[in-house]
């Protein structure tokens, strides 16, 4: 039994890993000289979070690169980003033409108010609190520079990743409660569309047409921008999907990467649900019967459907006794039933609930685990080292995971779990203080502890102020 167990963890890791001119004379025989191209630059955005913190609304309304001769603008219209929910994600935020230049900084100019949700684990279930933070003045400027500058070069490809940290950037009380003060820090990093921390790793969206003889399909994603999708051989489907078989309606997730014409090329396409209607967000309570089902489910909301808007950043209870479907993101095979079920459902798992909805009830006819990032210290002396990177650790958490795992929780790590801007497990075993930690991955109930959580981690990253 103790190997099923184990073959479960490897399988289930092995799984989750998967950017001056010149004039001449008429008369001259000189040829004119080449002027440059523009190249293009992509942006993404991910966060470095407070524990308590399970949502943060952010009003980006431009950000500016600074070149040594040129001063474009990659986002121009006011944007709003969840930032908690991009935790050890990354998602597109922009795509744009540049002239080629070196940029050594972006200047950021964001909006109040600042929509913060937190969680109150002193109720039972956990409550969230919404309140509006306060940024020193509105509109705020921030001027932050690259560690190494970005270099755009003709007809090229770069990319920018900004990470806003949440610890760092919200005032908190004797207590640890937010205030709602927000005095913005903001890390970016010139990145590559192949590089593990250029990639896409979040995209979800409705689908909006399929083009199987272009082998692409276009979905509506983040931020009310439509994408070019590409996919080839080397696509993974989840079960019964293909180009040839995508039609709309339908719910789509995508992990990839930018090509230089702005579209992505995926890695893996998730179909996540032919429904209309969703809630996404993080579980805060799960009833069950008599023997161990789930009966209903208390989520706090983070994305819907349009037809379910006026639920975003509210906590709703939501009977899924009907409920018989039940998927891991990126994740098929025999082993999803065994991993994720209607006994399995955990507090702080992040989860996606598909449906329809006739006003005013919403009927779920699906759930999906998807994949989350979590932010802890480590417990010294945990470290397990099996092989390689394979091992496991304990992490402490002081939000909502912690709150579940009644303490740290295990992260188990396999031989494929990228270690980003650390050594590896084995460097980590060797650390006797309470170091800061990102992990991204999947949270599950520990085959190896039946009863208790864990982390499936396909990442493992220092924070960036850690660097």
């Amino acid at each position: 039994m103790k190997r099923f167990f184990a073959l479960i963890t490897a399988a289930l890791l092995a799984t989750i890993t998967l950017v001056g001119c010149g004039s001449t004379s008429s008369n001259s025989t000189t040829p004119p000289p080449v002027q440059p191209q523009p190249g293009n630059v992509f942006v993404t955005s991910e966060d470095a979070p407070l524990p308590s913190v399970v949502g943060l609304d952010v009003t980006i309304n431009s950000i500016t690169l600074n070149g040594q001769s040129n001063s474009p603008q990659v986002v121009s219209t006011a944007t709003t980003v969840d930032f908690a929910r991009l935790l050890g994600l990354r998602s597109p935020l922009a795509f744009n033409s540049v002239p080629a230049d070196t940029y050594s900084s972006a200047t950021f100019v964001l909006a109040s108010p600042v929509v913060i949700s937190y969680v109150d684990m002193t109720q039972n279930p956990p409550a969230v609190n919404t309140i509006n933070g306060t940024l020193p003045q509105s509109p705020y400027s921030l001027k932050v520079n690259f560690p190494t500058p970005m270099v755009v070069g003709s007809n090229g490809l770069a990319g920018m990743k900004m990470e806003f940290d949440i610890r760092q950037s919200l005032a908190v009380d004797g207590n640890g409660q937010v205030t709602g003060v927000v005095n913005p820090v903001i890390y970016i990093k010139a990145t590559k569309a192949s590089d593990p921390d250029g990639r896409v790793t979040d995209l979800t969206g409705g689908l909006v047409s399929a083009d199987a003889a272009n082998n692409s399909f276009v979905i509506q994603g983040p931020y009310g921008r439509q994408l070019t999708v590409y996919v080839n051989n080397s696509t993974n489907f989840n079960s019964g999907w293909n180009i040839n078989n995508l039609a709309a309606p339908a719910f789509v997730g995508v992990q990839g990467a930018f090509q230089a014409d702005g579209s992505l090329m995926a890695d893996s396409v998730e179909v996540i649900t032919t429904a209309q209607s969703f809630l996404s967000g993080r579980v805060l309570q799960v009833t069950t019967s008599g023997s161990g089902v789930a009966q209903t489910v208390t989520m706090w909301v983070g994305e819907t459907g349009a037809d379910l808007v006026s639920d975003v950043d509210t906590v709703q209870t939501i009977d899924i006794s009907a409920v018989s479907e039940y998927d891991i993101c990126f994740l098929d095979g025999p082993l999803t039933g065994a991993l994720f079920s209607d006994t399995s459902l955990e507090v702080g798992q992040r989860i996606f609930i598909g449906g329809s909805y006739v006003n005013p009830t919403f009927t779920p006819t699906m759930i999906s685990l998807r994949r989350q990032g979590v932010y802890g210290t480590l417990v010294p002396g945990s470290v397990t080292v099996t092989s390689g990177n394979a091992g496991n650790f304990q992490l402490s958490n002081g939000g909502l995971i912690g709150y579940a795992a009644n303490g740290p929780v295990t992260v188990y790590t396999g031989t494929d779990t990228v270690f980003f801007n650390l050594s590896g497990l084995s460097a980590l075993s060797a650390d006797t203080t309470a170091v800061p930690l990102i992990t991204r991955g999947l949270l599950l109930e520990d085959p190896n502890h039946p009863g208790t959580i864990a982390f499936f981690a396909g990442l493992v990253a220092a924070p960036p102020q850690a660097n």
